[in-house]
């Protein structure tokens, strides 16, 4: 019964380190297409801003909304960097805590096969004194009947 609540817990343990980094590698994967959109985005706006430079007398009006569209960009990537730095220590943190429940089901299973060992050892024990009673029982019917007449 013991063995089995070990079992269970070291594989709950095992199990949730793995289950939490799949969803962080998802959230990662969702930022980096926004990010990649973000940046196309930014990249339209560039080639926009460029276009309006060609027209000086459409450009101060342009140059105003894009300056600001840039900043909204520039303002949205430097988030999504500090978001995916985040992540980034949260799955180096449930790598740690995958390890270390790693480190412990070893530990236990060390522990589970000395305990195993003991038992049989101990079971060995009991065979050989169950072996001497039988013997000293023999041996005491034997001079019962020896000793009745």
């Amino acid at each position: 019964m013991i063995k089995r609540t070990v079992v269970f817990t070291c594989m709950i343990a095992l199990a949730l380190p793995v289950v939490l980094a799949g969803c962080c590698k998802v959230e990662v994967a969702n930022l980096t297409d926004e990010l990649a959109r973000t940046r196309a985005e930014r990249d339209e706006l560039a080639a926009r801003l460029a276009i309006t430079e060609q027209a000086p007398e459409q450009s101060q009006e342009a140059a105003g909304e894009l300056s600001g569209s840039l900043a909204e960009i520039q303002q949205q990537v430097d988030a999504f960097i500090l978001f995916r730095e985040e992540l980034q220590k949260r799955e180096d943190e449930l790598k740690r805590l995958r390890e270390a429940a790693a480190a412990e089901a070893q530990t236990a299973q060390a522990r589970m096969d000395k305990l195993s060992s003991q038992l049989e050892t101990e079971t060995q024990r009991v065979r050989d004194l169950q072996g001497q009673l039988k013997q000293a029982r023999t041996a005491v019917s034997d001079l019962q009947e020896k000793l009745t007449p």
